[in-house]
């Protein structure tokens, strides 16, 4: 009578025979933190994926053990019922990039809770990525983040032109017309501020923000 063993039930019986002989209280050694999770060789970026929600603590792991990682992110912040909420607008959700100092140990970097697994090519060994794939990720945060601090001026700017109203008086408090006094003419939908003021006998119209003026109390008061 013969018995087959398949490739699977081999596998398991390899992996549990080593702890047959243990006693209770006998210490078994685990993989720890400190176990490296890449081998000596050229440094170089993977994407590996990464449990939904969950690429901040995937970064974290890897930093503990020695790897740099970033997901591509910007905060934003949202008012919900007077209270101000920050979140994180991700864009390329459920992936990290990570570089590794050597050749990364695909089963030790896997034991991760947070990740899943990696990009890899067809031959199925994990992909490199390219510096110019990694600079237009840079560059697509970057430029978000260019668009946020227009949005946040324009909102400044559009704050301080309600300050103000048509037919108040005002004073460029900087700028080169710093101290004189004007009227103001308009309130743009844009944010901007038409006055006009004289200058050398003339009177003179420009558009300007309120950040550069200063409220003056109306003759009545």
């Amino acid at each position: 009578m013969s018995i087959v063993i398949s490739e699977q039930q081999w596998s398991a019986q390899a992996m549990v025979s080593p702890y047959l002989s243990l006693r209770i209280g006998d210490a078994v050694p685990v993989e720890s933190s400190s176990t490296a999770i890449f081998e000596p060789g050229e440094s170089a970026w993977y994407a590996l994926l990464c449990r939904p929600q969950q690429e901040g603590q995937a970064e974290g792991w890897l930093a503990a053990r020695g790897v740099y990682a970033f997901h591509p992110v910007t905060s934003r912040r949202t008012k919900v019922l007077g209270r101000v909420r920050e979140y994180e607008r991700r864009y390329l959700p459920g992936y990290v990039f990570a570089r590794f100092g050597g050749v990364p140990v695909p089963h030790r970097v896997l034991a991760s809770p947070f990740l899943t697994g990696a990009l890899c090519m067809s031959d199925g060994q994990w992909g490199i990525l390219g510096p110019k794939r990694l600079a237009s990720l840079h560059e697509m945060r970057a430029r978000d983040l260019r668009q946020e601090d227009e949005r946040r001026e324009q909102k400044r700017r559009a704050d301080a032109a309600r300050r103000v109203r048509a037919g108040d008086r005002a004073m460029f408090k900087a700028g080169p017309f710093a101290g004189l006094h004007c009227e103001v003419v308009e309130i743009c939908a844009a944010g901007g501020i038409k006055v006009r003021f004289e200058l050398f006998g003339r009177e003179n119209s420009v558009t300007t923000t309120g950040t550069t003026l200063v409220a003056l109390p109306s003759k009545e008061s």
